[in-house]
């Protein structure tokens, strides 16, 4: 038996414009001889032999070029338009990489964008948060020191008229009565003494005659309105009380062991000083105000 050895020929990728390149040196072509046969450009020549084109938007006119110059240069067409092919799918996959590296780079920009936009969203809406509790707090801290205010006011104006009652009242001094004045006074008293015995046989005549009864119609009593709130104070407190048509029924301090009654139309609107001084009751039923810390103002509406 023979051995026969097989060669592997092993053949190397050559572009097509270097193989058109190649060949019009050959022939000792210039790329002016090429463009007057083809009717090209130089500049479009010198692309095709340097492979400047995107595949990607290949075109038949673009291949029609490469047939056209492998006729001139006698470069089978084939040949060429196989290297084209190869050369289209390696610039094909590489410009494909290129695009998912970039896709992927574009991706994770945008995920940092979004990342840092919401970030800022949350900021803008824990400081507007913050902002309008601070706002809530203020508010009321006013409307207590308004509050506070009116109680020291209105203490004041108590003391004051406590003061004015207590202090001594001055005593009139009798005026003196000259000589004349005291015969005057004595003659009008004994007229005085002589009216009053005048006076007193004309009211015995007078019992003397028979008296007429006179019946006494009947009295009707009037129904008794039963108030809607009733507070009972156990020490000194500052309260206020509007109706429906916020007509202020009450704006004062009321002292220990004092008694609150009012009637007016519901619902009413309650601002108590001390809670905890003050035991509430609304048409006879008992209102718990026990929930209202102490030292705190309370503001509640009846019925609730």
């Amino acid at each position: 038996m023979t051995t026969e050895h097989i060669e592997e020929t092993v053949e190397t990728f050559i572009a097509p414009g270097l193989l058109l390149k190649e060949a019009r040196k050959e022939l000792n072509l210039t790329l002016e001889d090429i463009s007057s046969r083809l009717r090209l450009r130089v500049e479009v020549l010198e692309q095709i032999e340097a492979d400047q084109f995107d595949m990607g938007k290949l075109a038949t006119f673009t291949r029609g070029y490469y047939r056209s110059y492998a006729k001139v240069v006698n470069v089978p067409e084939q040949k060429v338009l196989d290297a084209l092919d190869q050369l289209g799918k390696a610039q094909i996959e590489q410009h494909d990489m290129q695009s998912f590296s970039r896709k992927t780079k574009r991706d994770k920009h945008d995920n940092r964008i979004m990342k840092l936009t919401w970030v800022i969203f949350a900021l803008i809406l824990g400081m507007s948060v913050l902002w309008w509790w601070q706002e809530q707090a203020q508010l009321e801290s006013a409307n207590d020191a308004e509050l506070i205010a009116e109680v020291e006011t209105a203490k004041s104006m108590e003391q004051v008229e406590e003061n004015k009652t207590d202090a001594p009242q001055t005593e009139e001094t009798a005026p003196t009565l000259d000589e004349a004045e005291m015969l005057q006074l004595d003659t009008n008293i004994s007229e005085l003494e002589t009216d009053s015995k005048t006076l007193e046989k004309e009211t015995i005549k007078e019992s003397e005659a028979p008296v007429e009864i006179k019946k006494e119609e009947p009295v009707v009593e009037k129904a008794v309105v039963t108030e809607d709130v009733v507070m009972t104070f156990s020490s000194d407190c500052w309260l206020q009380v509007q109706d429906a048509s916020n007509n202020r029924l009450y704006s004062g301090v009321k002292k220990s062991n004092q008694t609150l009654k009012l009637t007016g139309k519901a619902p009413y609107k309650l601002v108590i000083g001390a809670p905890s001084a003050v035991t509430l009751t609304y048409k006879g039923k008992p209102v718990d105000l026990s929930v209202y810390p102490a030292g705190k103002v309370a503001r509640l509406t009846l019925p609730q």
